[in-house]
């Protein structure tokens, strides 16, 4: 069966996931498809074996992902049970580009250590460790000049700015634009870092929209847990034409993110933007930059 492009690391997985699909007569090539030194390590006629275990648990197998390179290939695999599991395959860089590795794993593999909660209340990952430190969450739509702000503060409080957009940016080179739920990538990456910060006992700042109330939760509870200060600052811009003129005229340079934002799209998050409840900070962008880093700088120490 093919299930992938042309190219030399693509036949050889798709050769792999044929087995993982238990083809029937699938394996009798075994002792040809494996390089040497492969074969070496686990004999054609156990990997065969081995490969027809996985299958039993595996079959039908769904391709619903493919990442290819010159002798490398890598598929994501939807099982029998609805589990996801990513099969990999590495072939020789000149011909006859036999197999030199091949692994099944789950997506999340069972020998990692346990993600991170959604509510750290209780969670022995920071135990207070964050005492006195202070997390500052810079919340609100695009244009609102939430990172301007925040880069000011944490310029001010030399703390360090997690800033979505930035982290994200990084990912583009390995495919991150594309990748499904973006922001839920770039706000765990932020979440670890800040909790990276509280556990030397230092601040953090966040630059995120943090437009989910399951979110701003998480960034409390976060906090909470590690003894620190939750301050929130809500970034607005109370004249409409002056929002979407920053908005679509901004120049950020941020290695691999986009410049300008979409109107439209900013439109319909402010019409859904909940409220925050609790103590926050509301500045508007109709206000000059020093007087609103001013506000916050007494918020956020007051």
């Amino acid at each position: 069966m093919r299930y992938l492009a042309d190219g030399v690391a693509a036949d050889r997985l798709s050769w792999f996931l044929d087995g993982l699909n238990a083809n029937v007569g699938w394996g009798a090539d075994a002792a040809e498809v494996l390089a040497p030194e492969f074969a070496a390590l686990i004999p054609p006629d156990r990997f065969v074996a081995w490969v027809q275990r996985q299958a039993a648990a595996c079959t039908p197998v769904v391709v619903t992902g493919i990442d290819l390179a010159e002798s490398t290939a890598r598929a994501r695999i939807r099982t029998r049970d609805g589990s996801v599991r990513v099969a990999n395959c590495v072939v020789e860089a000149e011909p006859p580009h036999r197999i030199t590795l091949a692994t099944t794993t789950e997506l999340v593999p069972s020998f990692t250590a346990p993600p991170l909660p959604a509510d750290f209340t209780g969670s022995p990952l920071l135990d207070g460790q964050g005492e006195g430190s202070r997390l500052i969450v810079f919340s609100g739509p695009p244009g609102t000049g939430k990172s301007t702000l925040a880069d000011a503060t944490g310029h001010a409080l030399r703390a360090p700015v997690f800033a979505v957009d930035w982290l994200l940016g990084a990912l583009t080179s390995f495919g991150g634009y594309h990748f499904d739920d973006r922001l839920g990538i770039g706000t765990e990456l932020a979440i670890t870092l800040a909790l990276r910060q509280f556990r030397l006992g230092q601040s953090a700042v966040v630059d995120h929209p943090a437009e989910e109330p399951a979110a701003r939760a998480r960034w409390e509870s976060l906090a909470r847990a590690a003894g620190a200060s939750f301050k929130v600052v809500v970034c607005t811009c109370s004249d409409r034409r002056l929002h979407r003129e920053r908005l679509e005229g901004r120049v950020r340079a941020i290695p691999g993110w986009h410049e300008r934002g979409n109107w439209a799209d900013v439109e319909r998050r402010l019409a859904q933007f909940p409220p925050w409840t609790g103590e926050v900070l509301t500045v508007d962008a109709v206000r000059p930059m020093a007087e609103n880093l001013a506000a916050v700088l007494d918020y956020v120490t007051g």
